[in-house]
């Protein structure tokens, strides 16, 4: 009995691992892009705010 309640567990916080991981993963890489599209938007302002100066 034992056995079987150290493989559940086992198995268990396996999958609970494997799942709270795959969110971390998925957190980052939409940080990533918001941070990403953030730093591209400035940029274009900037372009654009020194487009306007020099015509």
């Amino acid at each position: 009995m034992l056995a079987l309640a150290d493989y559940a567990f086992n198995f268990t916080f396996g999958l609970a691992l494997t799942f709270i991981g795959i969110g971390v993963v998925a957190n980052v890489l939409i940080v990533y892009a918001v941070v990403q599209v953030i730093g591209e938007r400035k940029q274009n302002e900037a372009d654009r705010r020194r487009r306007t100066f020099y015509s």
